[in-house]
């Protein structure tokens, strides 16, 4: 007859198990508190440069993010986000279950997977303080999907609009995609898998 530990001893590794993976598994952050008139207005103020109330595909190119999300905040089909939009829309992002969105990255220089490398979401200014910087590092095949927030583990940024930035000591990455960053993106979850996956392509030259 097959040996079977008592239960005590399954309980006890259970209880183990769940004491020490709760020291690793990634938090859920408290919901931010969103000012979407605030971040409306600034978002106006910052890129509206015709002063026609509309912020266009052309406009948008100095935000990614925003533009990342021009289909789904666009809601009357004008092709241009109204101050009324971006209200509605961070009123989405406040109507979300408290916590981080999970986000998972995959970051390629040249065609190569890039191996540890600093992935910096950080909040357009338009955000004001609703938002934190949330980093990451890449692992062998380019991926990263745990971040930390002021040092902490956390699945992902809060829903919101970012910059993104890579570096990596000792490797040429053109100050476009950090410093000077050109890349973006919304992090607001995908209606489908509840998730953001975003696919970073950076060339050296």
């Amino acid at each position: 007859m097959r040996w079977r530990p008592p239960v005590f001893v399954l309980l006890g590794l259970g209880l183990a198990g769940c004491s020490s993976s709760s020291d690793t598994h990634p938090l859920e952050s408290p919901a931010p508190k969103y000012d979407a008139d605030a971040v409306a207005k600034a978002a106006m103020t910052q890129f509206d440069k015709d002063g026609n109330g509309g912020l266009d595909a052309g406009e948008l190119a100095a935000c990614p993010a925003l533009l990342s999300g021009f289909a789904a905040v666009d809601t009357n089909k004008d092709r241009k986000l109204s101050a009324d939009e971006i209200v509605k829309r961070v009123e989405a992002y406040a109507a979300l279950p408290p916590g981080s969105v999970s986000v998972g990255c995959i970051v390629t220089l040249d065609g190569a997977p890039l191996e540890g490398a600093t992935v910096t979401f950080v909040p357009e200014p338009c955000m004001g303080d609703a938002a934190k910087a949330a980093k990451s590092t890449t692992n062998v095949v380019g991926h990263c999907d745990q971040f930390t927030i002021d040092g902490r583990p956390y699945r992902g940024p809060a829903a919101g609009l970012y910059k993104i930035q890579v570096t990596k000591d000792g490797v040429n990455i053109p100050a476009r995609f950090n410093a000077q960053t050109t890349l973006g993106r919304e992090v607001y979850p995908d209606g489908r898998s509840g998730e953001v996956s975003v696919e970073l392509r950076l060339s050296s030259r």
